[in-house]
């Protein structure tokens, strides 16, 4: 089968964090139609193992910029590569003669972004969300967009019965401190449960250092960035809560999408992007307050039959409406198209 067209993807595929969860998906969904190179960073990811499981499978080269030819066709997208632009890395892809796409997935500009946007190094933005481009607006008001979305490959993720002997609450995300709320171990601990554990993966001293004035018992599980996979930790899950800081706003939700697919409930804060990920009370909650998060996780505390009932229509409408494969093979090709 002839490919539609090359590209080289900047980056490194991992099974752990999102840019790097996120290129390992994206090559199992266009490897087929598109012919795919993976331009590291540094010669050390070139010996990369979770790299190379995640590329030799479908003969996919791993190469570094300097080693390619001096000539070029096809595009280059870069997903969230922290030095793509302050290591010259894009004014070189588009010297060589590469169509340069980038895609952020935060909702703040990368060291240099801008700076590449006015020098006109940039073809094409992607976004995950309307609520992401909007917020990056003025920086590319002159620069064609589109909104791909997030593709997760469902089958990674697949629907699990919980079967804890106590209900466990938890979160997943990076070890920001500005992703948890100021608040965060009082969210937890005043929900008014009789018997639960809490397990929270992305900790580190600098959280820490935010909840200083808080004693955390025996009931809760601090465990650092990476810990676990984030599949297995999610199993260990009945519900995802996932209150958030007032300092972030999320562009997605990456994590919550991947809670929903293994069948953990989600429940979330108002104000973000969640609207587009669920509907409130069928797949998933999305509160405007304390009192509401409280009934919510009561409800799904008390209620396991309901519980259950909610844990199947979330792994279902994740994996239908949000990583349908052919609808989301279909945008990124014309996303990729310029």
């Amino acid at each position: 089968m002839s490919k539609l067209f090359h590209l080289y993807l900047f980056g490194v595929p991992g099974r752990l964090g999102g840019a790097g969860t996120k290129i390992a998906h994206l090559i199992r969904l266009l490897q087929r139609e598109v012919a795919i190179t993976v331009v590291p960073p540094s010669v050390a990811h070139l010996s990369d193992k979770e790299a190379k499981e995640l590329t030799q499978p479908y003969g996919i080269p791993v190469v570094l910029l300097k080693d390619l030819p001096k000539k070029l066709e096809g595009v280059a997208l870069a997903v969230c590569e922290l030095h793509f632009f302050t290591s010259g890395a894009a004014r070189e892809a588009k010297t060589r003669g590469l169509r340069v796409i980038w895609s952020n997935e935060m909702m703040f500009p990368f060291k240099g972004e801008a700076e590449a946007v006015r020098e006109g190094l940039i073809d094409r933005v992607l976004f995950v969300s309307k609520f992401q481009a909007e917020a990056f607006a003025e920086i590319y008001r002159n620069v064609p967009s589109f909104i791909t979305g997030n593709y997760i490959d469902a089958d990674e993720y697949t629907w699990r019965q919980r079967n804890n002997p106590i209900f466990t609450l938890g979160r997943l995300s990076r070890a920001d401190p500005n992703k948890y709320p100021l608040d965060f171990p009082a969210f937890y601990e005043e929900l008014g449960l009789k018997e639960a554990c809490y397990r929270v993966m992305a900790w580190s001293p600098e959280v820490q250092k935010q909840y200083r004035w808080h004693r955390f018992g025996p009931e809760w599980e601090l465990l650092p960035e990476k810990k676990e996979r984030a599949l297995t930790f999610l199993y260990s899950l009945d519900v995802f809560l996932y209150p958030l800081g007032h300092r972030v706003k999320e562009s997605w939700g990456r994590a919550v999408v991947e809670a929903m697919l293994t069948g953990c409930v989600p429940v979330v804060p108002a104000g973000h992007q969640f609207h587009k990920l669920m509907t409130h009370g069928e797949s998933g909650f999305i509160c405007q307050e304390y009192r509401e998060f409280k009934a919510c996780v009561r409800e799904l505390y008390e209620n396991y039959p309901y519980r259950q009932k909610v844990s199947h229509q979330a792994a279902q409408h994740a994996r239908e409406r949000l990583c349908n494969t052919e609808e989301n093979r279909r945008r990124w090709i014309e996303a990729l198209s310029v």
